[in-house]
This record gives structure tokens, C-alpha cells and sequence, in this order.
């Protein structure tokens, strides 16, 4: 019997490559996207919401150690008070997208999902806003840029899923 034929072939590897591919594909990294929900193949099956589920729960992972951990080494070798001002007020702005992500995934376990991608557009406000804190006419850059980017990225793969899943 070929992996076609075998039902059980997907929940027995955890993966449904296909699926992934799918969802990564609309997302704005692909290889971000794959790596992320491939990081937690235990959680992964071939039902659309429950990769939502893993997607939040995974994001969840990563903003909280940027949130407790990097921003905070960042900001320990930042001497210039303006820059720490902005990269304090980008601290609480992702708190609240940690927050919003907690509410996601509460969101995603119910199928929940208009009020799951609310707090997906608020979190995705928060990022924008710590962002702006950096854009012209300042001439200061960001020393958490690569922190932002990837939670605008998993903010992203999360919106997709629930995007699809509300289109099928």
C-alpha cells in the first residue's frame, strides 16, 4: 500500500508535507514558515486548525524568550537614552503581542476564528508601532530589528492558517 492508499501514513510521520507547503507558500517567508511549524513535529497532523494551534503555540515559544531575554541584552549594551526609550517602549509592545498570541491560541482551540484574527491584527498593530519607532526621519536603527521582523513573520504564518481555514 502506498502512502496514498494509507491514511494513518500522515498521523504516523506527524507531517503533511503537502499541507505545510501550502500554508507556507501564502505566507511572506516561506522557509521561516516551514522551519517554524516543522519545529514542533509532534504537534503537527494533517488537520488545517490543529496547525494553527501548533502555529500559536510555537510563536508563543519564540516572542516569549525575545521578550524576556534578547530585547533585555540589547538594551543592556545601549547607552543612548533615546534609543533605550524606544526599545523599552518596543519591550511593552510585545509584551502585549505575547499577550494577544496567548489570546490567539485560546482563539484557535475554540474555532474561534474572526476573534482569533482580531487579536492577530492587534499584535500585528503592536509590531508596526515598535517599528515606527524607528522609521525616517529618524536616524537611529533598530537594534531589534531581527526580533520584530520574526514576530511580524509569525504573526503572518498564524493569519494565513486562519485565513484558510475560514475560506474552506
Amino acid at each position: 500500500m502506498d502512502d496514498l492508499e494509507d491514511p494513518n501514513k500522515v498521523l504516523m510521520d506527524g507531517i503533511d508535507r503537502p499541507l505545510l507547503e501550502k500554508v507556507c507558500k501564502n505566507t511572506m517567508d516561506y522557509d521561516f514558515c516551514l522551519s517554524t511549524l516543522l519545529s514542533d513535529p509532534e504537534g503537527l497532523t494533517n488537520v488545517l486548525y490543529r496547525l494553527g494551534l501548533v502555529s500559536t503555540i510555537v510563536s508563543l515559544g519564540i516572542i516569549s524568550k525575545i521578550k524576556d531575554y534578547e530585547n533585555l541584552i540589547i538594551l543592556d549594551g545601549v547607552t543612548d537614552p533615546v534609543i533605550g526609550g524606544r526599545i523599552r517602549a518596543c519591550q511593552t509592545d510585545i509584551s502585549s503581542v505575547y499577550e494577544n498570541m496567548q489570546l490567539a491560541r485560546d482563539y484557535a482551540g475554540t474555532q474561534s476564528y474572526a476573534e482569533e484574527a482580531a487579536v492577530l491584527a492587534s499584535a500585528q498593530q503592536k509590531i508596526t508601532e515598535c517599528n515606527k519607532r524607528f522609521e525616517p526621519p529618524s536616524k537611529i536603527e533598530s537594534p531589534i530589528s531581527s526580533n520584530t521582523s520574526k514576530i511580524t513573520k509569525l504573526i503572518n504564518i498564524s493569519s494565513v492558517i486562519v485565513s484558510m481555514i475560514k475560506s474552506s
